[in-house]
């Protein structure tokens, strides 16, 4: 069966609103087991690594991605490397620039982990820029109220996508984002109906 991977964001988990609203809605359509969501390590190289070693171990099935804001820039890398449908929930685009202002000691409050980001971080972010997306891998989805990102940046690297669902309002967690899980799964190919 094709999966769903769900990419977290900064500072967030794989129990994230998101991510428990894709897996409650996932059993609540019979398919337990499409949407996979993992903790990611807090070193950009590392989560990486981890995420490709899942879709690696997916891709014979069928594999989709989905990122919110730092994992939708992560999403963008894997997609182009391995040519996938991805959704980006309000994606943190200019990821190395935004998180240069959260250099030094951090607290991860839904994993207790504490950390050190340093400038090292950046440049492992860096490596991952992606200047050309593939336009119809993506389905971009932005909310104009989004307090922590400028979405005009999102449609700005995004001017042209297989879908767009553009928002006024809203926030960054992305406002009633439970209206779009039947169609997540549907563009995933988990649902067929």
């Amino acid at each position: 069966m094709t999966a769903l991977l769900y990419i977290h964001g900064f500072n967030s988990s794989e129990r994230s609103h998101k991510a428990m609203v894709l897996c409650n809605a996932a059993k609540d359509m019979g398919v337990p087991d499409a949407v996979i969501s993992p903790r990611l390590s807090w070193q950009p190289a590392e989560a990486i690594k981890q995420l490709e070693a899942i879709i690696e171990a997916n891709l014979e099935q069928g594999i989709t991605l989905i990122g919110s804001s730092l994992g939708g820039f992560y999403a963008v890398y894997l997609a182009e490397k391995y040519c996938l449908k991805t959704i980006l929930v309000n994606p943190a685009v200019q990821a190395p620039i935004l998180l240069k202002e959260h250099l030094g000691e951090q607290f991860n409050p839904y994993t207790d982990e504490k950390y050190e980001l340093t400038q090292l971080h950046m440049k492992e972010l860096e490596q991952l820029i992606v200047t050309e997306p593939t336009a119809d891998l993506y389905w971009l989805m932005i909310q104009e109220g989004d307090e922590v990102l400028d979405y005009k940046e999102a449609l700005k690297c995004f001017p042209q996508t297989a879908r767009l669902t553009h928002e006024k309002n809203g926030d960054h967690r992305f406002t009633d984002f439970e209206r779009f899980t039947g169609e997540i799964l549907r563009f995933a190919g988990i649902l067929t109906e």
